[in-house]
C-alpha cells in the first residue's frame, strides 16, 4: 500500500516486511531467470551470504555483489543489490527490486543546530528512521537516498540522482535533488500492471495501490 512518509517508524518498532508480489510472478522468475542447477546452488549459498553480510531478511532468488555493506537490511524475493552498495541505516527492499552498483542510503546522523556542540560530536539522539523501497523498483548506479524516504512501487531512479523525499509509485525520477520527470504508465495501464503483479488495484491516499500481501 502506498503511504507517503508512512515509514517514519523506527527500526526498534514493528518494521514492515518487504513488499510482496503474487506467487505466480515469483514462479515466472524461477522459470525465466534461473536454471534448476543454478536455483539449487543459490539456495545453498544465500544463507551463507546472509550471515556473512549480516542481512536480516534475504528472500529467495536474491542476487548480490561483493564489497556491499547492507547489514540489517530486509530484502524481498528476487531482489538484488550491486557492487559497493552501502546502507548506513535500516532499509526494507521489496520483491523484484534492483539496486545497481554504488547505491547508498545515508542519514542525518549528526546534528548541526546545537550551538554548544561541534557537529563532529553532535550525534543523533533518536533511532534511525527506516527507508522503504517498495516492489519492482529499479535504482540506477551511484544513486544516493536520504534515509527515511519511501520509494513507491515500480519506480525508476536515474543514475546519479539524490533522492531527498518520497517518490510516488511508477515514477521516473532523476537529478540533484531528484524530481519526477514522468510516469511509467497511464492510470489504466498502472491498474492493469498492479493486477498482474499484486492481484488487484485500489485507490489509496490519492494513488492507485495494490493489496500488500506479506
Amino acid at each position: 500500500m502506498w503511504r507517503p512518509s508512512a515509514n517514519r517508524r523506527r527500526w526498534t518498532d514493528d518494521v514492515e516486511a518487504p513488499m510482496r508480489v503474487r506467487p505466480e510472478i515469483l514462479a515466472r522468475c524461477a522459470q525465466e531467470i534461473e536454471s534448476p542447477p543454478k536455483a539449487i546452488l543459490r539456495r545453498l549459498i544465500l544463507p551463507l551470504i546472509q550471515r556473512r553480510l549480516r542481512i536480516a531478511v534475504m528472500g529467495r532468488g536474491g542476487h548480490w555483489a561483493r564489497k556491499a555493506r547492507v547489514r540489517g537490511a530486509r530484502f524481498g524475493h528476487y531482489a538484488s543489490f550491486g557492487h559497493s552498495a552501502e546502507f548506513n541505516g535500516p532499509v526494507v527492499v521489496g520483491d523484484l527490486t534492483m539496486l545497481s552498483s554504488g547505491v547508498q542510503v545515508i542519514g542525518n546522523d549528526h546534528g548541526m543546530r546545537t550551538p554548544t556542540r561541534p557537529m563532529r560530536l553532535d550525534f543523533a539522539d533518536k533511532p534511525r528512521p527506516v527507508t522503504v523501497i517498495e516492489a519492482e523498483c529499479w535504482v540506477g548506479s551511484r544513486v544516493t537516498i536520504i534515509e527515511g524516504v519511501r520509494i513507491g512501487r515500480g519506480s525508476v531512479i536515474g543514475s546519479g540522482a539524490l533522492v531527498t523525499r518520497d517518490v510516488p509509485p511508477y515514477s521516473v525520477v532523476h537529478g540533484v535533488p531528484a524530481r519526477v520527470v514522468r510516469q511509467r504508465f497511464t492510470p489504466e495501464e498502472q491498474a492493469e500492471h498492479d493486477r498482474m503483479l499484486y492481484g488487484r488495484a485500489e485507490a489509496q491516499g490519492g494513488w492507485p495501490a495494490p493489496g500488500a500481501p506479506s
